[in-house]
This record gives structure tokens, sequence and C-alpha cells, in this order.
């Protein structure tokens, strides 16, 4: 068992931080909190590994480091290979004794709680936390798992002191999200009609139009699937990989903002028990309403629930996340997981992991029973913001993700739109769909 020595301030922050870490090594070890240390100190039989504390040595008030002028305002790096956002470039290795100029649980603590987000003052105009002001995002490290990657470090350090690491019981793992924004193209004649009027004045495609109303027809003698009833076809390919999706249903109702279904139409209860059937997840997709109200979070989880469907989890709609607010009326709700803490303007790390963990509100200073699952890769940040990419440009990008998660044994979660299969704008892009999918079974099958 290591025993880790620490300073005895900011005891939960840094509790959190040490097991969020150790806890990925899946190593067993004690905290003992000393006053006048000025480091993290792990102890082994006759070694030591001391580890910087640049950060929360500074502050003797618990949440006075909760301010923008605590954010790093450049990267440093170790040997121009690992970026340390506190902390120095700087190691020595001696017989007995080693010392980490990575304040690499600050560092960790950073990413895992965003509480960055707390404090950054601009928001966008979906008034979440301003993408662009972010951290990795500013300085180009977004693309990067840098938790995961002190995780390694420490692995390595720990091992130079003699410490036996166990075999990993983490593998790397595929989950398979799909946000249903939109269930019925011809939801109705009316709906019918402006997608005609979306062919000519939006696309401005003839075929497109004439595509449209042959489908149409088709679809109303029962020769053809609605276009955005893709369900069975995404469960068919998931199952191929030995996957299972996981459908997140949105809960408002016709009246309310951000409504676009019904969630008691018989159709589309029969569209989740399918799902529920065939043994995949049916998870929740808050509106637009519930971001900052919690009232309405409720209302929505508790109509899911109404209608006989067990929700864990799932992922607020449009990325809609107020940290820690959101998060923690996810947990006050009994949900066990959330999925949505990844970008919503590109793709990465936005936790800087891809390995699931427990939250921390920073602000109440406790560990919620919530679950985090960081959103790795949705297809509209790529598709939608980025149309100047290519295509293989752009699937290329999702399969270096992919190696990067696979290196670091953690869990790919990836999210593709129900609808996004036969939109006319959209076709393009399946086949970077099944690609990924047929690179992730390889894999996975290794």
């Amino acid at each position: 068992m290591l025993k880790i020595l620490v300073p005895d301030n900011l005891k939960h922050e840094r509790s959190y931080a040490i097991s969020a870490l150790i806890n990925m090594i899946e190593l067993d070890y004690s905290i003992e909190f000393e006053p006048l240390l000025k480091y993290y100190e792990i102890h082994y039989n006759d070694f030591k590994l001391v580890i910087n504390d640049s950060f929360f040595i500074k502050f003797n008030n618990n949440l006075s480091y909760l301010s923008i002028e605590n954010i790093p305002q450049k990267v440093c790096w170790f040997n121009n290979t690992l970026p340390i956002i506190y902390g120095e470039n700087y190691f020595i290795i001696n017989e007995k004794e080693i010392y980490c100029g990575i304040d690499v649980f600050a560092s960790a603590y950073f990413m895992l709680t965003r509480w960055e987000e707390y404090v950054v003052p601009n928001k966008d105009k979906f008034g979440r936390c301003n993408e662009d002001d972010m951290f990795v995002v500013k300085h180009g490290i977004y693309n990067r798992p840098i938790v995961d990657e002190y995780v390694e470090l420490l692995k390595n350090l720990l091992t130079r002191i003699g410490v036996e690491l166990p075999i990993p019981k983490n593998h790397f793992s595929v989950s398979l999200t799909h946000h249903v924004d939109y269930l019925f193209r011809y939801a109705n004649f009316n709906n019918f009609i402006k997608n005609l009027a979306g062919d000519i004045l939006n696309r401005k495609s003839l075929p497109t139009f004439f595509s449209t109303l042959y489908n149409y027809i088709l679809f109303k003698f029962g020769k053809r699937l609605d276009p955005f009833d893709t369900f069975d076809e995404i469960m068919d390919l998931s199952e191929s990989i030995g996957v299972r999706s996981a459908f997140y249903f949105k809960a408002a109702v016709k009246g309310e903002y951000d409504y676009t279904y019904n969630i008691f139409d018989k159709r589309v209860v029969a569209i989740m028990n399918n799902i529920v059937r065939r043994g995949h997840e049916v998870g929740i997709h808050p509106s637009k309403n519930t971001f900052r109200n919690p009232d309405h979070f409720r209302l929505e989880v508790e109509r899911m629930r109404s209608i006989g469907f067990s929700v864990n989890g799932g992922r607020q709609h449009f990325l809609l996340y107020d940290l820690p607010y959101t998060l923690r009326t996810w947990s006050e709700n009994g949900l066990l997981y959330d999925a949505g803490l990844g970008f919503a303007f590109r793709a990465g790390f936005r936790c800087g992991t891809s390995h699931e963990y427990n939250y921390f509100d920073f602000l109440k200073r406790e560990v919620l029973p919530i679950k985090i699952r960081p959103l790795i890769c949705m297809e509209g940040a790529l598709f939608d913001y980025q149309k100047e990419r290519s295509m293989p440009d752009i699937e290329r990008e999702i399969i270096d993700l992919v190696d990067k998660v696979h290196r670091y044994n953690g869990c790919f979660v990836f999210l593709w739109h129900n609808d996004r299969f036969y939109r006319p704008e959209s076709l393009k892009t399946v086949p970077i769909y099944r690609n990924v999918l047929t690179y992730l079974s390889r894999l996975q099958n290794e």
C-alpha cells in the first residue's frame, strides 16, 4: 500500500485529486495530512516520490482559488512532450527519492472538475461557457487526454520507486450514443411540405426535392420507414461490433420550449420499448428548457420514468452545462451517469480523460455519486462547424482520437444523431460512421 503525505489545507480537494489519479492506476493507498508539509510525498518501503505542490499550497480559504487569475496564462512543457498546467519542468532522480516538478494533482483537479468554466466570465450565445476561452482550447491541446498522460507519468515514477503495478482491469471500450432530437421527418403533412420547401429554398436541389417526394409516397404506402426512424439500423450496426447503443430521448411536450415530439406518443413509446427489448439503452436528453431550471429538469425525468423506463443517464441537449449546478441537479434526481462533458464545436478531451470518473462539486466541496463519461466526439461538431474540411480529413481526426483512447485503455464515447443517416445534407458523412465502427471493432478484438 502507498502512504501519501499531504499538506493539510484544502483537504477535500486534495483527497479527490489524489483518489482520481491513483484509482485509475488501481492501487491501494492511505492519506495522511501533515501540517507544515510543502509537497506531496508518496512513500513505498524505503523509497519516496515527491510531487510538487505548486497550486493548493497558496490558498488558506477553501474557495479562494476559484478565480480567473488562477488559470495559467500559458502552457509549460516537460521535455517538449507533456503539457504542464501547474508546476515546472523539473525532475530530480536519486537512488531513494524522485522529485517531480509537475503538480499532477492540481492539474488533474483543474481538468476533471472543470472549475475554470465557473470562473470564466464569457458565455456563448446559448449561455454556456465560451468554448474558445477554455484553457486547452486556447492553447491548442484539447486533442490530448492530459489527465490520462499524467496517470501514465505517475505509473512510470511509481515503478521507479519499486511499486509493482497491478494488471489493469480497465480495457479499451466503446460507447455509442445517439441524441433523438427529431423523431419523424414526416411527422405530419405540414412537416412534409416544409421538407419539400427546404429542398428548394435551402438545399436548392431539384433531385433532392423529387427524392423527398418519392420517399414520402413510399412511406405513406408502408413501403419505407420514416427517414429518421433509423433505430433498428443503428442497433444492427452496433451489435455487429459487439456494442449496445444508448439513445437519449427528449421529454419536452407540446407547448413547451424546445418541443419536437411527444414523449407519450404511442409510436415513440413503441420505439423505446423496441430499444429496450433488443438490449440497448433508453436515456434522457434534457431539453433546452432544463438549462438552469432544476424544477423542469426533474419534471422531464419524471415523465420518462412515468412511462416505464428506468433512466440511468444521458446528455444535456446542446451540451448546455452550467457547472457544477447542472451535474448537481443530475445527481439529485438519481441519475447514475452523465455523458455530456465534451466539446460542441470540435472533438477532443474537455475533461482531459477518456475514463469514467466521479464528479467533484467544487462549490459544495463533495464528491457526487454521479459518474462522468466524457464525450470524445460528436459528429455535428465536425460536420456542422468545420464545413471547410474534407471528409477524409475528418475521418482521420476521429481515428486519431480513437487511437489515443485505445492507448490509455479508455472508453471512446461517440455521438451520432439518429436523423443524420438519411438527411440529404448528411448522406456523405454516413460512410465515416461505418468506417469508424469497423476500426473500433478491430481494436476491440485485438
